[in-house]
């Protein structure tokens, strides 16, 4: 059974929040993405799609535009963030060495099939990188084929995909125990 997705959708004024009819009709009318239902949070609505995968639709650049002409900002969730991101190990010092801009229109470029999202560096190591796809299919299609970055492949065996899904309280710090919102600890402000 497929499982339900879900976004937040953030305010630019919470003083004055977009009501949920507009919210549900410019996404089913723009996006062509008809929402299962919205909740208000603080400090903005989690909105709820029939499918996880349609979770990507709503951060797309036309998905963006039309969220911010009615106040609202998409936050992608850290689990779909992660299983959209891939490691490359062991890569050519050549490789790794280039900046963060060069692998990612690099990486576009002799990938047509590929759109990267972002490139993230882990300091000065030239042989290990994070590329973050713009959608989970794309970072499925590099696990599975490889890619090619300045003439040189990156092989399937190189590349590297391990997501660990933790349960945390951010309100008294327990793991694996419940979730923020079941937390029955007070709020506590630092």
């Amino acid at each position: 059974m497929p499982q339900f997705g879900k976004l937040l959708l953030r305010f630019h004024n919470p003083r004055e929040p977009p009501d949920k009819p507009k919210v549900f009709q410019t996404i089913q009318k723009h996006l062509k993405l008809p929402l299962t239902r919205l909740r208000e949070v603080g400090s903005g609505y989690n909105d709820f799609t029939e499918f996880e995968s349609d979770v990507e639709k709503l951060v797309t650049q036309k998905a963006t535009n039309k969220l911010t002409s009615i106040g609202l900002e998409a936050r992608l969730p850290p689990k779909i963030r992660a299983q959209r991101s891939e490691v490359c190990r062991q890569t050519d010092s050549w490789i790794g060495g280039k900046s963060a801009d060069e692998l990612k229109q690099e990486i576009t470029h002799h990938n047509p099939h590929l759109e990267v999202w972002e490139i993230i560096k882990f300091g000065q190591y030239t042989h290990v990188f994070k590329i973050e796809f713009v959608t989970i299919n794309m970072a499925s299609h590099a696990l599975q084929h490889g890619i090619l970055c300045k003439h040189v492949k990156i092989a399937p065996s190189q590349i590297q995909h391990k997501f660990i899904g933790i349960l945390i309280c951010f309100n008294c710090y327990k793991m694996e125990e419940h979730a923020t919102k079941d937390s029955r600890t007070p709020n506590l402000t630092i």
